[in-house]
């Protein structure tokens, strides 16, 4: 049974994009009508488990985003945090003096988790149990290296996905030490490197991204079928 402490969700919505081919920041390219962001802020903040959100935007996107949510309706208190460089950079800047026991952290390019409110329950109560809890798909595609090569794993794998939800305490220490260190891909990534026990919460490959031009019909021809 979940022990109730208080949760502050994280939304990243500072990347750079360069991927998606396009000067607008990926967030706010329409997906039914309203900025893929949106669906992000509106899950997090109707949850029962959220207690607060921070957004990391872009420096110069403030307005933009200030605009977006005068016209949403919930009554959560939000916070708006410029992001760093990298993806670790904007991590460390929201969690930053953060007292919240637990955050939960979501990439703002992944909408779907408006209709996956299950994936923000499940990290959240399995903090009970670990230090950290990572929404992840099994990979069941060969891996196949530069040279060409299957390269041979032990035991199962998994693709990382979001939300993923962390004792703020220790994902601030594992922050602080690893500031400097290169190739980290995300924060469970950091917790694993100093030992601690991580745990996974099975996704679905629907659960996707906004990274390529792709990306947006696919996400859109989806949204029309759940809409159905």
């Amino acid at each position: 049974m979940y022990r109730r402490k208080r949760v502050t969700a994280v939304i990243l919505a500072a990347g750079s994009g360069s991927r998606m081919k396009r000067d607008e920041n990926k967030v706010y390219l329409p997906l039914g009508g309203q900025p893929v962001i949106r669906y992000s802020i509106e899950a997090f903040g109707q949850h029962f488990y959220i207690d607060d959100l921070i957004l990391v935007i872009r420096p110069e996107e403030g307005p933009q985003m200030e605009a977006l949510l005068e016209t949403m309706d919930f009554s959560k208190p939000v916070r708006i945090v410029s992001g760093g460089d990298t993806r670790q950079e904007s991590v460390r800047k929201a969690i930053d003096g953060l007292k919240s026991p637990i955050v939960i952290i979501h990439d703002g390019a992944r909408p779907f988790i408006q209709a996956r409110y299950r994936y923000i329950t499940e990290c959240v109560e399995a903090m009970d149990r670990y230090d950290g809890a990572i929404v992840a798909v099994p990979v069941t595609e060969p891996i196949i290296s530069a040279k060409g090569q299957a390269v041979q794993a032990e035991g199962e794998r998994y693709a990382a996905q979001t939300p993923q939800c962390f004792h703020t305490k220790r994902l601030q220490r594992c922050h602080e030490k690893h500031k400097k260190s290169p190739g980290v891909t995300d924060d469970s990534n950091l917790l694993e490197r100093e030992g601690y026990k991580v745990g996974i919460v099975i996704g679905d490959v629907f659960n996707i991204k906004i990274t390529t031009p792709l990306d947006l019909p696919v996400a859109e021809a989806y949204l029309s079928a759940l809409e159905e």
